[in-house]
């Protein structure tokens, strides 16, 4: 209602946040109308920090004057399912509009969802519109590299490169190769491992395998490793080639016992064969290192021996003559091992004391005493232990109650560095 003039008032509509306005004896006077209460507004926005697994979904609240809370609403499909963590977070209580958030988490990758927002006041809920994005792809699963062993080339009589690919499947990887004589192989690609990269592309790789024995077979494979583990490529074979010079060996008597001599004898092949020097060499293991231990000379006939070697361990021998070696020649030295017992023929069950000495010494470790059974196989029927001496070999003793005729003898397994030892057989007839 308006006045005009003295008494003189005019009536009018009234709308939502109008106001009404007095005009009475000239004097303008303003009051607020009651206004009626709004939901908030809202606006669904964009999507932020999205990865495999999680995205940050955003949007704007005008609260509408009056205190609001808002959340979010996402799912793979109009339905949603889901929301942004309760309690729903503060929009504030004003009148402009305010940008919202919030992560959505445990989301599964590389799918379509849809989300929306929601707000919430003392007079009633609004929705924003329904909008979609798409989680990232899940990340590759750490794995060890792919490994394909290649070919060989630049083959010599004593020397070969190796090749192959490796796949570092996106981690820092190394590798290097295996090689030998059998798929035990023993040797290996200089250290440090070679640097694969960290790609996810297959990278080709080579190395050169030294030191190899002519007109051999030799196994070989790639091996690569990063963070994730250690793979292995297949087994390949090449052969080494022939050279114009080459020398045999072999060793006789071969195993010997512990204190035996034995001699290492062979040939000379090719040009300059005859009154060529020949070096032997001795090493512990087939790959060396290879030690120089006599020289001599081919004879007229192109022939060489080293008689009266008598190493205290399993060995290895091999020889230089013309530039080239012979492949190694294994020389497996026994425990010698004596044993002897105190009667040949004693009554039933009559105690007999057995005893022996083995050499090199071997304290600590334990002789097998065994006696031929029904079957014909060895039997062990005592454990001694091996003591001390102060000379290069231990001592056994012990005494056993003889129940049973037969054939009896005293045995020691072998170690790294020995073969078996075996005494002599002794034949106890009872009565």
């Amino acid at each position: 209602m308006v006045c005009v003039g003295t008494g003189v008032c005019m009536r009018g509509v009234l709308r939502p946040r109008q106001i009404l306005l007095w005009l009475c004896a000239g004097a303008l006077v303003v009051a607020p109308a009651a206004a009626a209460g709004l939901a908030p507004v809202v606006s669904t926005g964009g999507v932020t920090a999205v990865t495999a697994t999680s995205a940050t979904l955003t949007g704007t609240v005008n609260p509408e004057g009056e205190a609001t809370t808002y959340y979010f609403q996402y799912g793979t499909g109009t339905a949603y399912g889901s929301t942004t963590p309760s309690p729903a977070a503060n929009a504030g209580s004003g009148t402009m509009h305010v940008n919202v958030s919030a992560a959505a988490g445990s989301l599964t990758p590389n799918i379509t969802y849809h989300y929306r927002l929601v707000a919430t006041n003392a007079s009633g809920t609004s929705t924003g519109a329904d909008h979609t994005f798409k989680t990232n792809a899940a990340p590759p699963i750490p794995r060890a590299p792919a490994v394909s062993t290649g070919g060989v080339k630049a083959v010599t009589a004593t020397s070969a490169t190796l090749t192959g690919t490796v796949n570092p499947e996106g981690q820092a990887a190394t590798y290097y190769f295996q090689y030998g004589t059998s798929t035990a192989y023993g040797s290996t690609t200089p250290s440090p491992a070679a640097n694969a990269g960290s790609g996810t592309m297959n990278v080709n790789v080579a190395a050169k395998a030294g030191s190899l024995t002519p007109n051999i077979t030799y196994h070989y494979r790639l091996v690569a490793t990063n963070a994730s583990g250690t793979s292995t490529g297949a087994d390949h074979t090449f052969k080494t080639a022939k050279p114009s010079t080459a020398v045999t060996i072999a060793a006789s008597p071969n195993p010997i016992v512990y204190g035996q001599p034995t001699t290492v004898r062979g040939s000379v092949l090719g040009p300059r064969a005859a009154h060529a020097s020949v070096t032997l060499q001795r090493s512990a293991t087939a790959t060396g290192p290879f030690v120089n231990l006599a020289t001599t000379t081919a004879g007229p006939n192109r022939t060489y021996s080293f008689a009266g070697l008598a190493p205290s361990s399993n060995s290895y021998f091999r020889v230089f003559a013309n530039g080239v070696s012979s492949a190694p020649v294994l020389v497996l030295v026994r425990f010698r091992v004596s044993f002897f017992v105190s009667r040949t023929h004693p009554r039933r069950g009559q105690l007999i004391r057995f005893r022996g000495r083995v050499a090199p010494r071997h304290n600590g470790a334990r002789v097998r005493i065994q006696r031929v059974g029904s079957d014909r196989r060895w039997h062990t029927i005592a454990r001694p232990v091996l003591h001390r001496t102060s000379t290069n070999s231990s001592v056994y003793g012990l005494r056993i109650r003889v129940h049973r005729g037969g054939r009896y003898r005293a045995t020691l397994p072998p170690d790294r560095h020995h073969a078996r030892g075996f005494s002599r057989t002794i034949r106890i007839r009872v009565h």
